[in-house]
């Protein structure tokens, strides 16, 4: 399933990378490329939106049972400043709970500089819906 997610078109444009994803974590990164910056150069904001949510199924995905799939029921992003030079954007997420029919997740996205420092760019919280697969 994981390497199906790193596939996509979209996910391969961005330069999303998989660092992690265990135990109801998940650390991606994305590059600051054409597809990911709005025409002033800077981060596109809905770029972390739509991550927030991918890397948030990262993490659900390292204890959700097999038999079970989520679907995202809603999201929530919070834009704290932009993100724009040499760098890329670090998305670290964590899954809160996991119940029988609702998972909820939070994280925040930094903006990692060439020299390694991090600046707090955006929050984000994802609730998704637990389903039987198939």
């Amino acid at each position: 399933m994981i390497d199906t997610i790193l596939a996509r078109p979209l996910h391969r444009a961005c330069g999303l990378n998989l660092v992690r994803s265990a135990d109801g974590e998940s650390e991606v990164t994305l590059e600051l490329n054409e597809f990911t910056l709005g025409p002033t150069g800077d981060l596109h904001g809905g770029i972390l939106y739509a991550f927030f949510d991918v890397a948030s199924f990262l993490a659900l995905l390292s204890v959700l049972p097999e038999d079970r799939y989520a679907v995202s029921i809603e999201t929530h992003t919070s834009l704290l400043r932009g993100a724009s030079g040499e760098g890329r954007i670090v998305i670290r997420t964590r899954v809160d709970r996991l119940g029988r029919t609702l998972a909820s997740m939070r994280g925040e996205a930094f903006f990692q500089a060439a020299d390694g420092t991090e600046k707090l760019i955006a929050t984000g919280s994802v609730t998704k819906a637990v389903v039987a697969k198939g």
